[in-house]
């Protein structure tokens, strides 16, 4: 029988070049791998839901909207997706009819209220998917987990009404909280991964967190995700979002600046880091976030850096303070900038600002200038030609990735494998014997001579 030739592995975008990155966890890959299991976790209004709207909106956009290539289903258990997603993708992620429900194929579904639907669902998913052609991929996303009740509280709660009613007292055993871990390892993720994994369709699971009561001092981590272990043990990949700074305009926040780190990757580069914005009637900014990442324009609190308004794309020598004032002296034209801001603003000390508003008045000299250090722009004109020539998007692209595998191959150990051939050690000769030592012969005595007597025997009588 002739081996069946493997398919490529195809990838699932993070709707953002820096969480592809993040994600992608190895050279020149860029996402996550259709059929894994991703659990995005995060403090609350850190984007949980934007970012699971955005990888759907990617994906669909990525495969230009063809159903026979991308199924998605978007499962709000907790009621909580208010998104306008046509406004903000042009795609109604969540297409409802009159009655609220979902299409999963030719099925409509309300969304799940508890794991044991929910897990109906997903099989329901993979068959749809099982009917597509073989190229196409899927994307079940669980919008929370945390949302998610069973059917023994379902009955539970059924019983105690139904007590409550009759007028007899409330009472129930309780479950101790254990039936959903149970279920979701069990019945849910154990035989679930594999047929994922197979039908290349990706399972994003949103997470709550709550405080870890037995967090002791200020060690160990204060969090922890409910619903049990398996989660932890089947997911491929989990990333944790934090929020560093709002952002605001004229006094009303319209976004964030995120902090995304994997807390777990099954790939050669665990333990990430990568900072991006997001705005709530745009969505992630790729573009800003790779200006900020590539030229360094963020403080560590998520404030802009005043090197964003003189950003350098060409290239050109280093400017700094010092090495404009040289070219000014060069240029001859030290003293007129000296004395048009004495004359407007009674100071003429040159500042950086100053000297360059001031060229930028003078055309020729400005020519002169970008001739020298390159064309400055600010961080605002930069996204907008991004936005408007292709090429030069594509070519942000491809800078931010070279910094990225810049740094991560400066921090690869330059040593030869444990168990791969090794180099021949060089045969060191043998250490040349030691000369027999020459043992002098002692001198004849003179024929005259008497022969010596030996020390212990007594002289002879006369």
């Amino acid at each position: 029988m002739a081996k069946e030739i493997a398919k490529p592995t195809p990838y699932m975008s993070m709707g953002s070049d820096l969480l592809d990155l993040l994600v992608g966890g190895a050279k020149g890959v860029m996402g996550l791998p259709y059929g894994a299991i991703l659990n995005i976790a995060g403090d609350k209004s850190s984007g949980k839901s934007f970012i699971k709207n955005e990888i759907l909106a990617a994906n669909y956009h990525k495969n230009n909207g063809d159903p026979k290539k991308f199924a998605w289903f978007s499962d709000d258990c907790e009621s909580g997706d208010t998104f306008n997603t046509g406004a903000l993708y042009n795609v109604d992620l969540r297409p409802m009819d009159a009655e609220g429900k979902l299409p999963i194929g030719k099925k409509r579904v309300y969304d799940s209220t508890t794991v044991e639907e929910m897990d109906a669902h997903v099989s329901l998913f993979l068959e749809h998917l099982d009917s597509l052609p073989d190229d196409a991929v899927g994307i079940y996303a669980i919008d929370s987990l945390d949302g998610l009740s069973d059917a023994t509280r379902e009955a539970m709660e059924g019983a105690r009404l139904g007590q409550l009613k009759t007028g007899n007292e409330v009472k129930d055993k309780g479950d101790f909280g254990m039936q959903i871990p149970k279920f979701l390892s069990q019945q849910f993720f154990r035989p679930k991964h594999q047929k994922l994994e197979d039908a290349r369709c990706s399972l994003i699971i949103i997470s709550q967190i709550r405080d870890k009561v037995d967090a002791v001092g200020g060690y160990g981590q204060k969090w922890e995700i409910s619903n049990g272990k398996a989660l932890e043990f089947y997911c491929h990949t989990r990333v944790f979002l934090t929020t560093v700074r709002k952002i605001e305009k004229d006094g009303l926040v319209i976004g964030a600046y995120v902090k995304a780190t994997t807390f777990k990757s099954k790939t050669p580069r665990p333990y990430r880091t990568v900072y991006y914005t997001v705005y709530f009637n745009y969505g992630i900014d790729n573009i800003g976030s790779n200006l900020d990442y590539l030229f360094n324009l963020r403080e560590k609190d998520g404030k802009l850096k005043e090197c964003a308004n003189a950003i350098k794309w060409e290239e050109g020598a280093e400017l700094s303070l010092q090495s404009m004032k040289d070219w000014m002296n060069e240029m001859g034209c030290t003293a007129e900038c000296r004395a048009e801001r004495k004359a407007k603003e009674g100071n003429q000390n040159i500042s950086m600002d100053w000297a360059k508003g001031w060229i930028a008045q003078r055309p020729e000299l400005l020519a002169k200038f970008e001739e020298r250090f390159g064309k400055q722009y600010t961080r605002e004109e930069l996204i907008n030609m991004c936005e408007v020539n292709p090429e030069m998007a594509q070519e942000l692209t491809r800078r931010v990735i070279a910094k990225w595998e810049a740094l991560e191959d400066s921090v690869l150990l330059n040593r030869p494998s444990k168990y791969g051939p090794r180099p021949a050690m060089p045969v060191q000769p043998a250490p040349a014997a030691a000369p027999a030592p020459v043992v002098e012969a002692a001198p004849e005595p003179p024929a005259d001579a008497e022969p010596e007597k030996p020390a212990d025997e007594e002289p002879l009588l006369a």
